[in-house]
């Protein structure tokens, strides 16, 4: 099997001529580009966090592409991303203002689709139904460390990135979520949104487990936040497959790019709404069609910054399975050769 190509651009005094370096090549690549809109997938960052991708480095998008879009999800927990609305402003606040913003599973994770990929752990998979759309895609990642997962980077700006809450709620923990009955005031928000009729109130909610759908809006709407996501409830190499399997559910029958900024290393990942401090010095960014081996060449930079070690082993002592199980799905390879441009 041939190497994967993986471009590593380094020269960190000028980050943004790289990833137009990379633009430029993409958009060589793009057959019918002003036919053709490009969804930017990207991480817009949590509360306060500021080591996410910084959106200066991105404003040249609209020079390379007639219509790229800023393309998200809803995330699962209870945050400023929660919502489509909450979501653009944390977006623009956070400087994405430059390009339209487009939350592919609605206002609450409602909007999603169900893919067949019919892998060991997923026979359909939850993607915000807006990914239609989109025939060009670009991911753009912010490569860090992950408490559940090890490492952040490609596999999962995609797979986790793209799953509707009731996709993320796949992933992170099967199917349905629990309620906190000391704390729930019977308020009947949870029923009233509930697609499935799978929760009762009386004098406190109870969610049916044998019809909940995961599609996980309960927890959206609850205006107590007693509705809670069973972290930890999946094993570890369960949950990295599921990335995987997700993760090829999203490009399937799509053209996509992979771009990793390997810049702002932070030990957690940005969903953290809080400021952090990173961990090593910046080393570059890195570009491939292939999202296994981009994410192999990540984790061996950074692991050769560490002196050798790998930074993340404190969360899991296996991250490789995602990738060897992406490999093992058709995601990509793991062997790559790294290409130094100027």
């Amino acid at each position: 099997m041939d190497k994967s190509k993986v471009y590593y651009y380094d020269n960190l005094s000028n980050l943004k001529a790289g990833v137009n370096k990379f633009f430029k090549m993409i958009a060589e690549e793009i057959k019918d580009e002003d036919e053709t809109k490009v969804g930017i997938k990207i991480h817009f960052g949590e509360g306060d966090n500021d080591t996410h991708v910084k959106p200066e480095l991105l404003k040249d998008l609209a020079k390379y592409f007639k219509d790229p879009i800023f393309v998200e999800c809803n995330v699962l927990y209870r945050g400023h991303r929660l919502r489509k609305d909450d979501h653009i402003k944390q977006a623009l606040a956070h400087g994405f203002d430059f390009l339209e913003i487009d939350i592919l599973d609605g206002e609450m994770g409602e909007d999603y689709t169900e893919i067949e990929i019919d892998t060991k752990n997923t026979q359909k998979a939850k993607i915000g139904k807006g990914l239609k759309n989109y025939e060009n895609l670009i991911s753009i990642a912010h490569f860090k460390g992950h408490i559940v997962a090890g490492f952040g980077g490609a596999l999962k700006n995609i797979g986790m990135g793209l799953g509707s809450r009731g996709g993320k709620l796949d992933m992170h923990a099967g199917v349905c979520p629990i309620i906190k009955i000391e704390d729930c005031i019977a308020c009947g928000s949870c029923s009233e949104q509930c697609p499935a009729d799978a929760i009762e109130v009386n004098d406190y909610a109870v969610i049916d487990a044998s019809i909940c759908i995961g599609c996980a809006q309960c927890i959206a709407v609850c205006p107590e936040g007693v509705i809670k996501i069973p972290w930890g409830a999946r094993k570890d190499n369960q949950f990295l497959e599921k990335i995987a399997e997700y993760t090829l559910a999203c490009v399937q029958n799509k053209n996509w790019w992979h771009i990793n900024f390997l810049t702002d290393i932070t030990m957690k990942c940005d969903c953290f709404g809080t400021k952090q401090e990173p961990f090593m010095d910046d080393i570059g960014i890195l570009f491939s069609k292939d999202p296994i081996a981009l994410d192999k060449a990540s984790m061996d930079l950074v692991t050769e910054k560490n002196d050798g070690v790998d930074p993340f082993k404190k969360y899991i002592k296996n991250s490789y399975h995602l990738l060897k199980y992406g490999e093992e799905i058709g995601l990509g390879s793991m062997k790559y050769e790294l290409i130094k441009i100027d």
